[in-house]
């Protein structure tokens, strides 16, 4: 793994100088602790404690708009042994045009689905410990259209393992009248996990189709920011060999969230049928949501406060609060540190005035 990141470094660097392009780099860094609490959940009681950083190079070319990057993400648990640590490379082509709102990224992808995922489509725990995304990213960003959509290929066909992949957009159309945003959007994805080289009987293709159209409404005041989102949640899963037909679980989705300084409150709510029909026998090696929405009634709170926010470093706390309608509970106590500097932000960090603040990324997590 050593030998084989120095050579990427190293054509990175013999690039750069034989091409007098400009040098791009960035770190990324966020630690996490997150104490989950469970009564009667579908997932188990944990505690996770840890930290994870991301440094790339690179070279840009076209005043920017293509770049290659390589690096490594480093996850590291925080146990008395250090066990449990994976080292991942990050190796991607981007080309990002701004004037048109256009950013496409290939290849194996870093810190690129976060927390801003609705979390039926992407859980917590599938954020931590899944940091790459290993295809593709394109995103459009327009005054009236936006998509971010991506394709990951989680895992590849072997002897032993099964293909695994899924291919998710969310796209939708916005307007502004004065102070007020209206949008409507959807999601659509198609999840896939197919067998082994060496199957046993009876396994087969699992297929998942999920669709959620949304209608969304935001108000700014000068203090308080309020989002109101309502649609549907509906999806088509089949086990191609165990269960030969088609299962519709359709239901209603909704969030609420509001934004105070340094406080957000938000609430998301689901009511119908089970989602994720084959959970409890493929678990997250098929379905990559939260496997609260494998209940009929589901509600999540989330409170968060941003204790610190100052150029590089967002320092947050947030407490979580999971509800079914079969007394299922989950109570979740976090606090997330995230570090992000590049080239060209710490150029402006130091061309800036004095007295005037670089807004930093988001948490993660």
């Amino acid at each position: 793994m050593r030998d084989w990141m120095l050579a990427i470094l190293m054509a990175m660097v013999s690039v750069f100088t034989l091409s007098s392009q400009e040098l791009e780099w960035s770190v990324d860094m966020n630690a996490v602790f997150k104490n989950t609490e469970v009564e009667n959940s579908v997932t188990p009681g944990q505690t996770n404690i840890f930290t994870r950083i991301t440094p790339q190079i690179g070279v840009s070319m076209d005043s920017t708009r293509h770049r290659i990057m390589g690096g490594v993400t480093w996850y590291q648990p925080m146990n008395d042994r250090m066990h449990g640590y994976k080292v991942l490379p990050a190796l991607y082509y981007q080309y990002k045009n701004l004037k048109k709102g256009l950013d496409f990224k290939f290849g194996v992808i870093p810190n690129e689905l976060n927390s801003s995922i609705q979390t039926f489509l992407r859980s917590d725990s599938i954020n931590f410990l899944q940091p790459n995304v290993k295809g593709a990213v394109f995103t459009v960003d327009k005054p009236h259209f936006f998509m971010y959509s991506w394709l990951d290929w989680r895992q590849i066909q072997t002897q032993n393992k099964r293909e695994a992949f899924d291919v998710t957009g969310q796209f939708g159309w916005r307007t502004v009248h004065g102070d007020n945003l209206i949008y409507a959007s959807a999601v659509l994805r198609y999840n896939h996990l197919s067998v082994s080289k060496q199957h046993y009987e009876g396994e087969g293709v699992v297929d998942n189709f999920v669709f959620s159209p949304q209608l969304s409404y935001l108000h700014k005041w000068s203090n308080i920011n309020i989002s109101l989102s309502a649609g549907i949640l509906m999806s088509c899963d089949r086990d191609r060999v165990a269960d030969k037909k088609w299962h519709t679980p359709v239901g209603f989705i909704a969030t609420a969230k509001a934004n105070w300084k340094w406080l957000t409150l938000t609430e998301n709510f689901y009511a119908g049928d089970r989602q994720m029909p084959f959970y409890e026998k493929y678990g997250s090696l098929f379905y990559q949501g939260d496997p609260f929405y494998h209940n009929k009634i589901y509600s999540r709170t989330d409170l968060v406060a941003t204790i610190f926010q100052k150029d590089f470093v967002n320092f947050e706390a947030r407490l979580t609060f999971h509800a079914s309608e079969d007394k299922k509970t989950a109570f979740s106590q976090q606090l997330a540190v995230r570090f992000f500097i590049d080239n060209h932000i710490w150029k402006h960090h130091k061309n800036k005035p004095k007295g005037v603040y670089i807004i930093p990324l988001p948490a993660q997590f």
